[in-house]
């Protein structure tokens, strides 16, 4: 006789016999979830240590803000990561970082807070400045579109990092 039963992560179904091979998968599915919050969490810590650098892609640059902000606090940690990332152009006209909170909080922005996944369209780099499209499933399950416009700085402070110029939403044609 066999049951069946779910792993830590609700998705995976195993199958145990009567002689206890349950346990067994018990530990397994237990170490797996173990190391997989593991690599969450450390890619959450790393995501609050970083800082604009050359050695990040454009759709690098994208891919921390949009992770900063869906995993967003009460603190606006989230939100303050993604503004590290914002050219000083940006910031000039959307600083400082309260204003900047307020902006991401409209509800233009607010859709990118805490919001379920992201796919990533191809991303277009035409010498120093990029472009890359993203649709969202806000945390509602509804699609929206967003896209950011980067550039390869050329200032002192951040020489040669990609950085966030504009993020510029956009809709979703429905098919």
């Amino acid at each position: 006789m066999y049951t069946k039963g779910k792993s830590c992560l609700g998705k995976i179904r195993f199958f145990m016999d009567e002689r206890g091979v349950k346990n067994v998968f018990k530990q397994s599915f237990l170490t797996i979830c173990l190391v997989i919050y593991a690599f969450y969490a450390v890619g959450i810590e790393r995501n609050y240590t970083a800082y604009p650098n050359p050695g990040l892609k454009a759709n690098e640059i994208v891919s921390l803000q949009l992770l900063a902000m869906q995993k967003n606090d009460v603190l606006n940690r989230g939100i303050e990561i993604t503004f590290r990332f914002a050219s000083p152009k940006n910031k000039g006209q959307t600083g400082p970082l309260s204003r900047f909170i307020m902006l991401v909080k409209s509800p233009a922005y607010s859709p990118l807070l805490n919001h379920l996944d992201a796919t990533f369209l191809n991303l277009k780099v035409e010498g120093n400045v990029a472009m890359q499209e993203v649709i969202i499933t806000t945390s509602t399950g509804v699609l929206k579109g967003f896209r950011f416009l980067l550039s390869l700085q050329q200032g002192e402070e951040f020489k040669d990092c990609w950085m966030t110029d504009a993020v510029v939403p956009f809709e979703i044609m429905e098919v």
